[in-house]
């Protein structure tokens, strides 16, 4: 008699009809048949297992689990303190701080939020908006600076159409968050800036330039670059490692089979800490808020009608109080066990999801459509030939 668990690493995840093994040392996600996720479901509860099963043999073989002579019990590795995550008061980790601080410009790029475009990337682009309100002041902005500063934000992020009109302020506010967080990323339009601005930002910020033309980019910054999502399974080639594709569309309708927007290949790799942060967080909007030009709080520069206030007359801490309309409770802990149909899919611990593309598309914040896996088949669906 023997019994096969996996290791302390590796996890079964269920799904409403096969299962998949995560293996956060190595990164892997195994998918599983319905079959072989019976048989890990029954080895994972100490059932009866046979050695000379050639699916059990080669897991053994991957390091993905082992044979045992009598029942065990594995306990599984886990990142953090189950103490911690619970103990009321304690401040807010916050990653990432977005500050738009202007909406101005003289283009009129195709995929602009001011046009009603959705974009996959747009919260790492520039955009301006539509929008009525008074801009924020620039004792204000350091005032903002000084209270992430104080709740130790980990990276701030400035952004807000063409940031070189005004660019002795935009210097002034570079200058103050420099001195008050360790990581400052400053994202604009390729054309925006010169050769003199370039040399001075060289050195105190990290530079995402959007373009429309990948000729002649070279390798010190990073680059953002649209595509029709229409056409985005065209899509052939490999990109350089410092370019990010923006998939843009007005509607994303019809759905695109096969685009790595909601195809199998946007299942990145994982490890411990995704899969930790995906069991009880959103993927991207966790720990992040945005500041926009008039002041409204977002918790994602693309979803402008998500604002949990003012902080003209606010201050930015209350914003992260423990209560049900705090960006926390709506939308940093909406993880995909959350999501209608994510939560019956076994890769909702590995995967991506973009609420600003999905509310925008459904209206709804908790729906899921840009996704070609259906979990209830276990299937995946394939482009036309």
């Amino acid at each position: 008699m023997m019994y096969f668990r996996l290791n302390p690493e590796c996890y079964y995840i269920k799904g409403a009809k096969n299962g998949a093994i995560y293996d956060l040392i190595e990164g892997n996600v195994y998918a599983l048949t319905s079959d072989e996720s019976r048989m890990i479901e029954a080895c994972e509860k100490n059932g009866e297992a046979d050695p000379q099963d050639p699916f059990l043999r080669d897991l053994k073989h991957r390091v993905v689990g082992n044979f045992y002579p009598t029942k065990v019990f594995i306990e599984k590795i886990r990142l953090g303190s189950p103490i911690a995550e619970y103990q009321e008061g304690n401040p807010p980790v916050i990653s990432v701080a977005v500050l738009e601080i202007g909406n101005e410009c003289d283009r009129s790029c195709w995929y602009c939020g001011q046009s009603g475009i959705s974009r996959s990337r747009g919260c790492l682009g520039c955009n301006i908006w539509a929008e009525d309100g008074t801009p924020v002041g620039m004792d204000r902005w350091k005032e903002l600076i000084d209270e992430l500063s104080r709740l130790h934000c980990m990276s701030i992020l400035v952004k807000g159409g063409d940031l070189t009109r005004d660019w002795e302020k935009t210097r002034e506010i570079l200058e103050y968050a420099t001195e008050h967080c360790k990581k400052v990323i400053l994202i604009g339009h390729r054309e925006h800036f010169s050769e003199d601005k370039l040399a001075y930002l060289e050195n105190k910020v990290t530079l995402i330039l959007q373009t429309d033309d990948l000729s002649g980019i070279g390798d010190r910054h990073s680059y953002l670059f649209p595509v029709d999502y229409a056409k985005s399974p065209e899509l052939s080639g490999d990109l350089p490692k410092n370019v990010m594709i923006d998939m843009v569309s007005r509607t994303f309708t019809p759905l695109q089979p096969g685009s790595p927007l909601n195809a199998k290949k946007k299942i990145p790799r994982t490890n411990l800490f995704t899969f930790t942060h995906h069991n009880r967080l959103h993927p991207c909007l966790a720990n992040s808020v945005t500041i926009a030009w008039n002041g409204e709080v977002l918790p994602c520069p693309m979803m402008r009608d998500h604002s949990l206030g003012n902080i003209n007359n606010r201050k930015l801490w209350t914003f992260f109080r423990n209560t049900e309309d705090s960006i926390q409770k709506k939308y940093w802990n909406l993880s995909l066990n959350d999501l209608d149909k994510c939560s019956a899919c076994e890769f909702r611990y590995s995967c991506s999801d973009c609420r600003a593309l999905e509310t925008a598309k459904t209206g709804d914040l908790k729906r899921k459509v840009l996704c070609d896996y259906d979990p209830s088949e276990g299937t995946w669906q394939q482009p036309a030939a």
